[in-house]
Formats: C-alpha cells, structure tokens, sequence
C-alpha cells in the first residue's frame, strides 16, 4: 500500500517542471541493475526510484539538499544489508552532486561500483 501510494505521488509530481527520467545502469564486481530512474524534485528534496526491467523497484530514495543525507526508503532484499545501505546512501549523494554538475555517470573505485544515468528523451504523442 505504501508502495502505491509512493508510486501515485511520484508519477503525478513527474508532471511537475522538477521531473527527470534515466536508464539506469549499476554495475558492481559481483554483478549489475539496470532499469529506469525517475527523480522528481521539489524545493527540499530530490526523491528518486530505480524500476529494474520487469518493473520491481530496486531501490527508493530521497536526498535532502540543505542537509546533503541521502535516505533509503526501500531496497531489494539482496541490498538491504547495513553495509550495501552505508554504501548506497554515500554513492547516490556522489551521483546527485554530479547530475547537478552535468556528469551522468560516478565510479566508485574503492568498491569498484559504476553508476552510470542516461537521460531519457520523452515520446511525443
């Protein structure tokens, strides 16, 4: 239900002027995520979601700018461990601070971890 919810909230704030669409591709030593992430951004916060490719969400997030913490809200059961959650929140903030720079991709080279962001381009209708 709470997923639902999340999910209505986020596609009507994907209307909004802050919405942005990406093939997402996370690729890590002992295997790789790919999908679509879809950031939708307010005055505060960024909230995003990564949908893998038969639509599970791999991951559900939320970066605060003023105060610069990322926070996991949902995470496949394979990524929900303290030290994959440790990682992730310092990766995607690094991946944040770069989408606003113009680069779409962060490696993490203790890790050995590459996110990498495409931007989507809309279909016309």
């Amino acid at each position: 239900m709470r997923r639902l919810l999340l999910l209505s909230l986020l596609s009507i704030s994907l209307h909004a002027a802050g919405q942005r669409r990406y093939a997402a591709y996370i690729d890590t030593p002992r295997g790789a995520v790919s999908g679509i992430c879809m950031l939708a951004a307010d005055s505060v916060e960024t909230h995003g979601v990564l949908f893998n490719e038969f639509g599970i969400t791999a991951l559900e997030f939320s970066w605060h700018r003023a105060k610069d913490k990322v926070r996991l809200h949902q995470l496949l059961p394979a990524l929900d461990h303290w030290y994959i959650r440790r990682t992730l929140r310092r990766d995607l903030r690094q991946l944040l601070h770069r989408l606003q720079q113009g680069d779409s991709s962060y490696v993490n080279q203790r890790r050995h971890i590459t996110y990498t962001l495409t931007p989507l381009t809309p279909v016309s209708q």
